[in-house]
C-alpha cells in the first residue's frame, strides 16, 4: 500500500510537471496561430474592399471598371483561399466556439459566386452588393475581436484589441470611398445616402481618434505618420467638401470638389493600407508579447515542474526507504513472533508439562518494537504469549491436581484390594465345602479385576502399579495371568504360545495389556463366542494375537484407535471425551512405555483382530538350545 502511494505521488508529480510545462506552453502556441493568420487576413481585406469598390462602380454605369473587377475577383479569391487554410488555425484559437461562427463564414462566403454574377448582368440591387462584402470582409474582424478574446493573458487582448481599432477605421473609410465613388459616378447622392456616407466617414475618423489615444510608441507614431500625410488631408478635404455638398439630384449643377474622384480613391487607398498595416504592426507587437511571455512562462514552468518533479522523487525515495524499513520490521516481527509460537511457547509446555517451575513473566516474549503501531502489535504479541503460558501453566496445575485425584483414589482402592484378595486367600484355603469354594474364586476373580482398574488409575496418572517382577516370566504364564485378571474369563481360549520368556520390568505392563484386551474382547462379542489368544514368534519379536468374533468396528473406528494406539495423546479429562473405551487408552500408554506395537483390524469373523508385538528387545528363548534362541538378546534382570 505504501509503494502504491508512493508511485501514486511520483505520478501525480510528474504530471504535474508536465500541465505546468505545456500550460506555459499556450501563450507561444497562440502566438504563432494568430500571427499565421495575420498577413492572409490583411490580404483578404484589402482584396474584398476593392472588389466591392469596383462591383458598386460597374452597377453605377462605369463601363472601365469591368477590367479592373476580373483582376480584383481573382487576388479576392487568392487571398480567400489562403484564409481558409488557416481554417485549422483559426479553430485551434476558439475550439469551443469556432465551429458555429466557421459554418456561418462559409455560407457568406458561398454568397460571393452568386453576388458576382448579379454584378456581371447588372440584375442585382447595389445595396444587397455593399452589404455581402461587407460582411465578408467583417468576418476579419471579427476574428480579430476573437483572438483578443482567447488571448492567453488579458495583456495581450488588450494590445490585440487596440489593434481592431485601426482595422475598423480602414473598413469605415473603405466603405466611405466607395459609396463617394458611386456618388460621384451617377452625380447623385440621395439624403439617405449622403447620411450613410457621414455616418460611415464619423466612423473612420473616431476609430482614428481612438486609436490615437491608445496606441503607444513606435505604433503611435505610425499613425501620427498617416494622420499629418498629403494623402490623409485630401481624404479629409473630399469628404468635407461631399458633407457640405449636401444633396445632389441630376438637375443640380456640378459644384467643384478638392481633388478629382481619381485622386480621391488613389489617397483613400494609400490610408486604408497604412491603417492595415499598422493593425498588422499592432497585432504583431501583441504576438511578440506574447511570445515572450510564453517563453518566460515556459521557463518558469520548466523550473517548477522540475521542482515538483524533484520533490515528488524524493518523496517517493522517502517513502520508498521508510516502506522497506517498516516492511523489514514486519519481517522481523514475523520472524519473532513464529520463534515465539514454533519454539519458545512449545518449549515452555514441555517444561511445563514435565513439571519444572516456570517463572512467566521470565519466560515472557520481549518483543520490542517501539511505540508506534507496530509497536503496539508486538506489545499485543508479548500480552497473549504471557497469557499462554500463564493458560499452560494453570492447565498444568489442573492436570497435576487431577492425576493427584487419581493417584490418591487408586492407592487407597489397592491398599483395599489387596487385603481383600489376602483374606480371600486365606478363606479359600480354610474352605472345604465346594459350592463355598466356588463362590469365593468368584469373589477372587472380581476382586483382581478390582486391583486391575486401580491400576488403570495409576497407569493414568504417570505411576506404575505396585506389581513387580525381578525376573523374565515364560510368555503362557503372562496369557494365563491376563485370562485370570478378565471378567469373562471362561469364554478366553489360549491356544499354543512359543517357548519364550518376557522380561521382567515389563511383565505387569504386559499383563495388564493383555488383560484389557481380553476384557473388550469379551464384552463386544457374543456371550456364547469364544475369544482365542494365540502367540508366534516373528522376524522383530512375538507376535500375541486376540481374535473376537463380535459385531466389529468400522474402518473408521479402527484407522481412529489405530492412531491413537501408535501415537497415544496426553491424558487428560477431555481426551476421552465422546468414548468409553478407557481400556485401550490404558493399553496406548502401556504399550508406548515398552516399545509394543498394538494394531486393529477385522476378524475372518467379521469382529475384531488385535496383534499385540512385543519387540525382542523384551524377550529372549526359555531353551537357549532352541531354534529361536539367537533371535532373542540376554534379558539381564532388571531391579
Amino acid at each position: 500500500m505504501v509503494l502504491i502511494s508512493s508511485i501514486m505521488l511520483l505520478v501525480v508529480g510528474g504530471g504535474g510537471a508536465i500541465y505546468l510545462v505545456n500550460s506555459a506552453r499556450d501563450s507561444t502556441d497562440w502566438a504563432e496561430l494568430a500571427g499565421s493568420t495575420a498577413a492572409p487576413a490583411v490580404l483578404m481585406v484589402s482584396a474584398f474592399q476593392e472588389e466591392r469598390r469596383l462591383s458598386l462602380l460597374r452597377l453605377a454605369g462605369d463601363v472601365s471598371s469591368a477590367a479592373e473587377l476580373d483582376a480584383a475577383k481573382q487576388r479576392s479569391d487568392e487571398a480567400l483561399a489562403a484564409v481558409l487554410a488557416k481554417g485549422d488555425a483559426a479553430r485551434a484559437l476558439n475550439p469551443d466556439g469556432s465551429r458555429e461562427d466557421i459554418e456561418g463564414y462559409n455560407k457568406l462566403f458561398a454568397m460571393v459566386p452568386v453576388v458576382r454574377r448579379g454584378v456581371e448582368a447588372t440584375q442585382v440591387p447595389a445595396e444587397e452588393v455593399f452589404a455581402l462584402y461587407t460582411g465578408v470582409i467583417g468576418t476579419i474582424i471579427a476574428a480579430s475581436m476573437l483572438a483578443a478574446r482567447v488571448a492567453p493573458t488579458a495583456k495581450v487582448g488588450i494590445e490585440l484589441g487596440y489593434g481592431v481599432d485601426q482595422l475598423r477605421a480602414a473598413e469605415a473609410l473603405s466603405q466611405a470611398d466607395t459609396l463617394g465613388a458611386v456618388a460621384l459616378t451617377t452625380a447623385t447622392m440621395s439624403s439617405a445616402a449622403l447620411i450613410d456616407f457621414g455616418r460611415r466617414v464619423g466612423e473612420f475618423r473616431g476609430e482614428a481618434a481612438y486609436s490615437a489615444t491608445v496606441l503607444k510608441g513606435r505604433r503611435l507614431a505610425q499613425l501620427s505618420e498617416i494622420t499629418t500625410s498629403s494623402q490623409w488631408q485630401q481624404v479629409i478635404a473630399m469628404q468635407d467638401a461631399v458633407l457640405l455638398r449636401g444633396p445632389v439630384t441630376a438637375k443640380d449643377t456640378e459644384t467643384e470638389l478638392p481633388i478629382s474622384l481619381a485622386q480621391w480613391q488613389d489617397a483613400s487607398r494609400f490610408v486604408a493600407l497604412a491603417l492595415q498595416e499598422l493593425w498588422k504592426g499592432q497585432s504583431a507587437d501583441a504576438h511578440a508579447i506574447a511570445r515572450k511571455q510564453g517563453e518566460r512562462d515556459t521557463d518558469s514552468a520548466l523550473l517548477g515542474g522540475a521542482l515538483i518533479a524533484l520533490a515528488a522523487v524524493a518523496a517517493f525515495l522517502v517513502a520508498l526507504v521508510m516502506a522497506n524499513r517498516f516492511i523489514e520490521r514486519m519481517r522481523r516481527l514475523r520472524r519473532d513472533t513464529l520463534e515465539l509460537a514454533d519454539e519458545r511457547l512449545p518449549e515452555v509446555m514441555r517444561k511445563v508439562a514435565a513439571g519444572e517451575v516456570v517463572d512467566t513473566t521470565a519466560q515472557g516474549s520481549r518483543l520490542d518494537f517501539g511505540t508506534d503501531e507496530l509497536g503496539q502489535v508486538a506489545a499485543a504479541f508479548n500480552r497473549a504469549h504471557v497469557a499462554a503460558m500463564s493458560a499452560a501453566v494453570a492447565e498444568a496445575q489442573t492436570k497435576a491436581g487431577i492425576s493427584t485425584v487419581f493417584l490418591d483414589i487408586a492407592h487407597r482402592s489397592q491398599v483395599v484390594v489387596h487385603r481383600q484378595l489376602a483374606l480371600l486367600d486365606r478363606a479359600e484355603r480354610d474352605e472345604s465345602n465346594a459350592d463355598q469354594l466356588d463362590l469365593l474364586f468368584q469373589l477372587d476373580h472380581l476382586a483382581t479385576r478390582a486391583r486391575r482398574n486401580a491400576e488403570n488409575l495409576i497407569i493414568l496418572g504417570g505411576e506404575q502399579p505396585g506389581r513387580r517382577w525381578r525376573k523374565p516370566v515364560p510368555l503362557i504364564e503372562l496369557v494365563r495371568s491376563a485370562v485370570a485378571e478378565s471378567l469373562d474369563y471362561t469364554r478366553i481360549a489360549a491356544k499354543q504360545m512359543p517357548d519364550v520368556r518376557v522380561s521382567g520390568h515389563a511383565v505387569a505392563d504386559v499383563i495388564h495389556l493383555l488383560a484389557e484386551l481380553m476384557d473388550n474382547a469379551t464384552a463386544f462379542s457374543p456371550p456364547e463366542t469364544q475369544v482365542v489368544v494365540s502367540g508366534v514368534v516373528v522376524g522383530r519379536g512375538v507376535a500375541v494375537e486376540v481374535v473376537d468374533q463380535g459385531l466389529g468396528m468400522s474402518e473408521t473406528d479402527v484407522a481412529d484407535r489405530n492412531a491413537m494406539l501408535a501415537d497415544p495423546p496426553a491424558f487428560s479429562v477431555g481426551t476421552l471425551a465422546g468414548t468409553s473405551r478407557l481400556g485401550l487408552f490404558v493399553v496406548a500408554t502401556l504399550a508406548g512405555r515398552h516399545g509394543i506395537s498394538v494394531r486393529l483390524s477385522e476378524s475372518v469373523y467379521g469382529g475384531v483382530r488385535v496383534v499385540v508385538l512385543i519387540p525382542s528387545a523384551l524377550a529372549e528363548a526359555s531353551d537357549p538350545e532352541s531354534a529361536i534362541s539367537g533371535q532373542f538378546p540376554a534379558v539381564a534382570p532388571r531391579p
